[in-house]
């Protein structure tokens, strides 16, 4: 197999680019999310024969990336799990699961933001269950 290939993208290039893909014969096959300083990394990897290449991005909170599904329909699994997992929000989503598409316990848990929440948190929670010194009563009864 020939070595994979990762280009940097911009959001605003991501569907010119998608579809500059398509157009040429290639397929769609993965959107993976990674939590990297604070973002969340999208790459999304294209194959035809033994090539593979990847689109990488980064994108915040606060930003919308534009869905796949219309050019790759297979896209809308990843883009819902992406969605669910990492909070990534995916503009012209079809279908839309509205984050019911991968259960979770906790909203968004891979999101960087949420991470960070989550292990205030835990931190919170484990000074609350520090014992506070025994009293005298409690200290007769574990001894007798």
């Amino acid at each position: 197999m020939d070595p994979q290939v990762f280009f940097d993208s911009e959001l605003e290039q991501l569907l010119l680019r998608v579809q500059d893909y398509q157009q040429r014969g290639w397929r769609f096959v993965n959107l993976c999310g990674s939590s990297v300083e604070g973002q969340v990394e999208l790459l999304y990897s294209f194959a035809q024969g033994k090539q593979l290449e990847n689109l990488r991005l980064l994108v915040s909170n606060e930003q919308s990336v534009p869905s796949l599904s219309a050019i790759f329909v297979n896209s809308f699994f990843f883009e819902n799990e992406t969605h669910d997992l990492f909070g990534v929000n995916f503009k012209g989503l079809a279908p839309n699961f509205g984050g019911r598409f991968y259960p979770t316990s906790v909203p968004t848990p891979m999101n960087p933001a949420s991470a960070q929440a989550q292990a205030r948190l835990q931190e919170v929670e484990a000074l609350a269950q520090v014992p506070s010194p025994s009293s005298p009563e409690q200290q007769e009864r574990q001894d007798g």
